[in-house]
This record gives C-alpha cells, structure tokens and sequence, in this order.
C-alpha cells in the first residue's frame, strides 16, 4: 500500500508514515504555519548563539548526550 521498502518503513518516523498515510487517503493538512523564510530571518535577527555543548557548566537531564 505504501510502496516502501521494508528498511524505509523501519526506518520512518511517526510523522514521515502518518503524512504518507494522509497524502494516500488524500487528507493533507495545510502547509507549515510558519516558513522557512520566517525561521531564516529570525534567527538572523537573534545571531549567532554559542552551543550549549560547548558550555562546560552545561547540565543534562535524562541521560541524553554526556
């Protein structure tokens, strides 16, 4: 039904399978409610900001990246 490829399909996301599924039954939402222009020009207007990786103070929660 998909068309995919067992490695594609394990490999989706939850997004990816549910707009694939959407846009076969022919349910398409909207675009973006926000585009990529916005996003570029909002973060030109906001700079550079350092990583919060490259911060040594910096703390996780949760067990992500050390």
């Amino acid at each position: 039904m998909l068309g995919w490829s067992p490695e594609t399909f394990w490999k989706a996301t939850a997004a990816e399978f549910e707009m694939t599924v959407e846009g076969l039954s022919g349910n398409v939402r909207g675009g973006p409610f926000i585009s990529r222009e916005e996003v570029r020009r909002a973060a030109a207007e906001h700079g550079v900001r350092p990583s919060l990786k490259a911060n040594p103070k910096a703390r996780t929660t949760g067990g992500g990246w050390p």
